[in-house]
C-alpha cells in the first residue's frame, strides 16, 4: 500500500505541479554546461547548452575563473530551453560584468541535416534556440545577436508548486510530505509583484526596452512566443553599441567643415571634410583611426608601414549587380591624392589626409558606402586593414561640396 501511495503522490506532483520558471514541461533539458569551441576557423567562443538551474550562475563563474581565453570580444553562444528565472538573470549579470557578447546558436549540427550540404562548415555556428529564462540571460551580452535560423522565444512564467486545495480535495487520504504547495492568493500576488519588479529592473539595466516583457503574456506557460527579427530590434534585444553621426561644424578660425564620427564601446574614429583655399578650392578628407580595441591597442606603426605600400578606396552603389550581389568597386589612391601620408599620432592612433580629387568626389556623391583600406593584406589575410568604413550622407556631402566652389 505504501508503494501505491508513493506512486499516487508522484503522479500528483507531476500532474498538478507546473514546470520550472522556464521552458514548457514538454521541452525538458539537461542542466546547463559551458565549454569552449571554435568558430569561423579558429576563433575561440563559449557554448552554453542546457537548462538553467540554481547552480548555473556559480558554474559559469567557475568556468570563467578557470579560463584564460576569454576577452571582451568573446561571444557566448546560448542554446537553451530555459529553466530557473532567477538563475537566468544572475547569469546575465555575470556576462555583463565580464564584458562578453552573446548570441543564439550552437556548435553542433542537427543530426537530421546530416544528408544535406553543410553551409556552416566553416563558421561551425548552427541554428539554436533561447527560450524563457535563457532570453533574460542573453540580455547580459554587450553585443547581442540571434543567428539566422535560430529562435528567441518567451512565454508566461509559473510556479513549480502543487495546488494544495485541489490535491487534498481529490486525494484526502494520501499523505504528501515535503510537497511544495503553492502559496495563498495574497502571498502569491505579492511574490508576482516582487518578481515582476525585479525582472523589469534587470531588463532596463541591460539597456533593453521593458515593454518587451509584454511579449511574455502572449503565450501560456506550455507554449512559446518566438519574436521576429523586427521585434528583436525594436526592443533592442539584438544590439551592438555603435555611434555614427554626421554634423556641420566650425573651427576656432570660423572655417566651416563636415565631421563624421563612428565608434563603439572601445574606439572612436573620426573624419573631417574641409575646404582648402590655399590655391584653387579643394576638398580634403582628414582621418583619424582609433587604434584602441577591447583586446588592447593595435600596433599603429605596423599599420602605417602597411599603408605606406598603398591605399585603396572601396565604394558600394545603390543598385545591385545583375547577379543580385552588391555592386562594390575599388580604385587605388594615387600619390598626388595623399596630402599627408599615414602616421602615428601622439596618442598612438593613425592619421592621414587625402585630396578628394574630382574622381573621388564622383565616388562619394554617388555611393552609399565608402571605405579606405590598405592595399596589401593585413597579417597574411586576404583583405587590407580597414581604416574607415562610412555610411555616406549624400545631402550633407552635397552641402560641403557646394560650399567649396
Amino acid at each position: 500500500m505504501v508503494g501505491r501511495h508513493k506512486g499516487i503522490v508522484a503522479g500528483l506532483v507531476s500532474a498538478l505541479g507546473s514546470m520550472l520558471l522556464g521552458a514548457p514541461a514538454a521541452m525538458a533539458d539537461q542542466p546547463m554546461t559551458f565549454e569552449w569551441g571554435s568558430v569561423f576557423g579558429d576563433v575561440p567562443a563559449i557554448f552554453a547548452d542546457g537548462e538553467f538551474t540554481p547552480e548555473t550562475p556559480a558554474a559559469l563563474q567557475a568556468f570563467l575563473k578557470r579560463s584564460t581565453q576569454a576577452t571582451p570580444e568573446t561571444i557566448l553562444y546560448f542554446s537553451s530551453l530555459g529553466g530557473d528565472l532567477t538563475a537566468g538573470m544572475e547569469v546575465g549579470k555575470i556576462i555583463r560584468a565580464a564584458n562578453l557578447n552573446t548570441a543564439v546558436a550552437r556548435n553542433t549540427r542537427n543530426p537530421a541535416d546530416a544528408n544535406t550540404i553543410d553551409l556552416d562548415s566553416f563558421s561551425r555556428v548552427y541554428p539554436g534556440h533561447c527560450v524563457s529564462a535563457c532570453s533574460l540571460a542573453f540580455l547580459g551580452g554587450v553585443k547581442r545577436e540571434v543567428r539566422p535560423g535560430s529562435i528567441f522565444a518567451v512565454h508566461q512564467v509559473s510556479m513549480n508548486c502543487v495546488d494544495k486545495r485541489k490535491a487534498l480535495s481529490q486525494f484526502p487520504w494520501v499523505p504528501m510530505p515535503n510537497v511544495n504547495y503553492c502559496p495563498e492568493l495574497n502571498e502569491a500576488l505579492t511574490m508576482v509583484q516582487i518578481a515582476n519588479g525585479e525582472v523589469v529592473a534587470y531588463v532596463r539595466s541591460m539597456g533593453v526596452d521593458p515593454i518587451f516583457l509584454t511579449e511574455m503574456s502572449k503565450a501560456g506557460p506550455e507554449a512559446i512566443n518566438a519574436l521576429s527579427e523586427e521585434k528583436l530590434r525594436e526592443y533592442k534585444i539584438v544590439y551592438e553599441y555603435k555611434t555614427e553621426s554626421w554634423a556641420f561644424e566650425t573651427d576656432a578660425q570660423g572655417q566651416f567643415f563636415l565631421r563624421y564620427r563612428q565608434g563603439n564601446q572601445w574606439k572612436d574614429d573620426k573624419v573631417e571634410i574641409f575646404c582648402n583655399r590655399t590655391n584653387a578650392p579643394r576638398l580634403y578628407l582628414w582621418l583619424v583611426h582609433d587604434a584602441r580595441r577591447s583586446t588592447g591597442t593595435v600596433d599603429a606603426q605596423r599599420i602605417v608601414d602597411l599603408a605606406g605600400k598603398g591605399l585603396t578606396v572601396f565604394w558600394q552603389l545603390d543598385a545591385q549587380r545583375p547577379d543580385g550581389f552588391a555592386d562594390i568597386r575599388s580604385v587605388a589612391l594615387q600619390p598626388y591624392e595623399i596630402i599627408d601620408p599615414p602616421k602615428v599620432t601622439e596618442h598612438g592612433n593613425i592619421q592621414l589626409t587625402i585630396d578628394l580629387s574630382p574622381r573621388l568626389l564622383d565616388v562619394i556623391t554617388g555611393a552609399t558606402l565608402f571605405q579606405i583600406a590598405t592595399t596589401d593584406p593585413d597579417n597574411n589575410g586576404v583583405t587590407g586593414f580597414n581604416l574607415i568604413s562610412i555610411n555616406l550622407d549624400r545631402d550633407k556631402l552635397s552641402g560641403i561640396v557646394r560650399s567649396c566652389r
